[in-house]
């Protein structure tokens, strides 16, 4: 199973056969067996024919919008699962302030421990490397102990600064990142982060619709109107994994180079051959097998992420008693 990205803008889709074909000006750009479609990304501005949204309706694929170059901007879903006991079950559990505080810590531990693994596999160790190895270590050790969301979400904060701090001296070209940050993303390398952040936030998003639970009720970052909290919260432990890896690949291999960006009214944009580059590169990250021990078995990324909600439901139902976080070797 796939994700199909349509990046064409004014291109079409739509079903014959078993197939979806997606045509610009009666020309077909690409065909894919419908079967392996799990999910679609549509990158600005695409359309879909009539046997098309209803093929995607009868088969659950789920629907993502986004703008032309990269930012959320809603989806298209089937209905929800009939499940209500599970989200009853995650309703009041995610009421109560410690079943929030040790889902929290769990999900927090896996974010720095595979900060920590990412720094490590580094070939090059450099000063802030080591020294965001040391705080990452730290933090883990508070956030163990915190007592409270926020003394977490502090704790969190500086190991991120120190963290990033350290993702700088690791790339190999000058694109002007000095921090990470995103509203909107001011250089080249914060457009890559939060490309892959979009992108891994919508299949964790995809993953939790799947499993049955409601996006909208998480337990670590604060609600607002519109915020699918719980996706950002189960998708903290795979930043490093499956985004930060891929942007550091594509940036030091010069798959993705300056020349790639330009400025278009004041903002800089991806061009289209970037995020093709960059599409294909994350697909191929979250196609990746590794070892799942909740399975004990190998399976690719993509799978992982439905595990790890799932494993999260059975913790909400009572049926385990802590959450565990996948961990990268």
């Amino acid at each position: 199973m796939a994700t199909l990205y349509l990046t064409e803008q004014g291109a079409t889709l739509s079903k014959t056969d078993e197939r979806l074909v997606i045509r610009k000006k009666r020309k077909v750009l690409q065909e894919i067996p419908a079967i392996h479609v799990d999910q679609i990304v549509v990158f600005g501005n695409a359309q879909f024919t009539t046997s098309a949204f209803k093929f995607l309706m009868d088969q659950q694929i789920d629907v993502a919008y986004l703008s032309s170059h990269g930012t959320y901007r809603g989806r298209l879903q089937p209905p929800v699962t009939k499940n209500a006991r599970l989200r009853q079950a995650q309703y009041k559990r995610l009421s109560d302030p410690d079943t929030c505080l040790e889902s929290a810590r769990q999900v927090i531990i896996g974010k720095l421990e595979n900060a920590k693994t990412f720094c490590r596999r580094q070939r090059v160790q450099t000063d802030k490397v080591t020294t965001a190895l040391g705080i990452l270590d730290r933090s883990s050790h508070q956030v163990a102990l915190a007592e409270t969301l926020d003394a977490i979400r502090g704790y969190e904060g500086v190991a991120s600064a120190a963290y990033y701090e350290a993702f700088r001296t690791l790339l190999k070209q000058d694109f002007g990142f000095a921090a990470r940050l995103h509203h909107p993303p001011p250089d080249p390398i914060n457009i890559l982060l939060s490309l892959g952040y979009t992108l891994l936030s919508n299949q964790v998003y995809g993953a939790i619709n799947i499993v049955g639970l409601d996006p909208f009720q998480g337990f670590f970052h604060q609600t607002r109107h519109g915020h699918a909290t719980l996706a950002s919260d189960l998708m903290e432990e795979w930043r490093t994994i499956l985004v930060d890896s891929v942007v550091l690949s594509v940036v030091n291999r010069e798959e993705i180079t300056k020349q790639d960006f330009h400025r278009r009214k004041g903002e800089i944009i991806l061009s289209k051959e970037g995020l093709e580059t960059f599409l294909r590169r994350y697909d191929h990250r979250v196609a990746t097998n590794v070892f799942h021990p909740l399975i004990k078995q190998t399976t690719s990324y993509v799978r992982c992420l439905e595990l790890q909600v799932r494993q999260f439901a059975a913790v909400l139902l009572g049926e385990q008693e802590t959450y565990r976080p996948f961990r990268a070797r």
